[in-house]
């Protein structure tokens, strides 16, 4: 193996890493599609507490409601849109974003039990 050939494959995986980040845009894309839908399906009584779910480095409980985001034992209110942005931001790494985008995805199926998202 030459120099030139392991600088090929460096090459080859950084446009690897590039295809696997733009693949974890979209997928972020369609859960907050789909997030956006639950919520709106929700009713007023309806939640759903989304467990392990990390924004910052302190952890704290959100709750999925018909008004986006909810963070439990504060008066504030996150769009879904932001919400998700913020975790994935948090989460750095790709390997880490989709693990995140996993365990979000694990929560949307749980919630489309509660709530019929279409």
């Amino acid at each position: 193996m030459e120099v030139e050939d392991v600088v090929q494959e460096i090459n080859e995986l950084v446009s690897r890493i590039r295809m696997i980040e733009e693949h974890i845009t979209d997928k972020t894309k369609l859960l907050k599609d789909f997030f956006n839908k639950a919520s709106s399906a929700m009713t007023e009584k309806q939640n759903y507490l989304l467990t392990g779910i990390q924004l910052g480095a302190v952890t704290k409980p959100y709750l999925l409601t018909f008004r986006g985001i909810e963070v439990v034992e504060e008066e504030e209110i996150l769009t879904i849109s932001t919400f998700i942005d913020n975790v994935i931001r948090f989460a750095n790494y790709p390997n880490k974003q989709i693990e995140v985008l996993k365990e979000l995805a694990t929560h949307l199926e749980k919630i489309n039990q509660i709530v019929d998202i279409k």
